[in-house]
């Protein structure tokens, strides 16, 4: 079993050039999607995601994919193979397409922004918000959270068709009905928050960091 995660960034100096060079790059159908996107941060992001995985996706071995082939169950979790599972983040300045090899895997990453809690109260229960009301850094804590609860419901596969607050959490397993997650936190950014997911126990991972201009 491997597990690889490609990730990358743009800034406001380079998200046009970026565009320039890469967006001729994908099929028709994905650069329609991209131009509904008003803008050009959002259109940055999705570019990227989709060069991440072509690119991680020949690091798999599989160097001709098309994005035309890929897949979506009836959630609307995208695939392309049944051996090889692929999930892909962003937020921010910062793009994550994470890659398996023989098991499930779902990512998130959040950049740590002020928030009202009162707002957020259904996405928590209520042992969840009190740990994160007691922890040193409480914004901190409760993005630890949301990410970790996030690339779980992703790598499920149903995304927020199912109720976050049933998703239990202990230590570093996530308990999604008779499915377990294990997490990985990763550390990337002190701006930024941001879990691994796998359905099986995987302790090793690898982070590469590509640049598109």
């Amino acid at each position: 079993m491997s597990v690889k995660i490609f990730y990358t960034q743009f800034n406001a100096e380079n998200k046009t050039a970026i565009l320039t060079q890469w967006l001729s790059f994908l099929p028709i159908k994905f650069r329609d999607i991209i131009s509904r996107y008003k803008m050009e941060e959002d259109k940055t992001r999705k570019l990227l995601g989709r060069l991440l995985l072509i690119e991680g996706m020949r690091d798999f071995g599989i160097p001709n994919i098309s994005l035309d082939e890929v897949k979506y169950n009836p959630f609307g979790k995208p695939y392309l193979y049944d051996h090889i599972d692929f999930n892909i983040s962003h937020s921010g300045n910062y793009i994550f397409c994470a890659i398996a090899e023989g098991l499930k895997v779902g990512i998130d990453i959040e950049e740590l922004k002020p928030i009202n809690f009162s707002e957020m109260h259904q996405i928590m229960n209520a042992t969840e918000w009190l740990q994160i009301r007691a922890a040193v850094d409480p914004l901190r804590e409760f993005y630890r959270m949301w990410t970790l609860k996030e690339a779980a419901l992703k790598a499920e596969g149903t995304g927020f068709l199912t109720d976050p607050d049933k998703v239990c959490v202990k230590k570093n397993i996530v308990y999604i009905g008779n499915n377990n997650w294990f997490c990985h936190e990763l550390f990337f950014d002190t701006d930024y928050s941001g879990h691994l997911v796998t359905s099986e126990t995987q302790h090793d991972y690898k982070m590469i960091k590509l640049d598109f201009i």
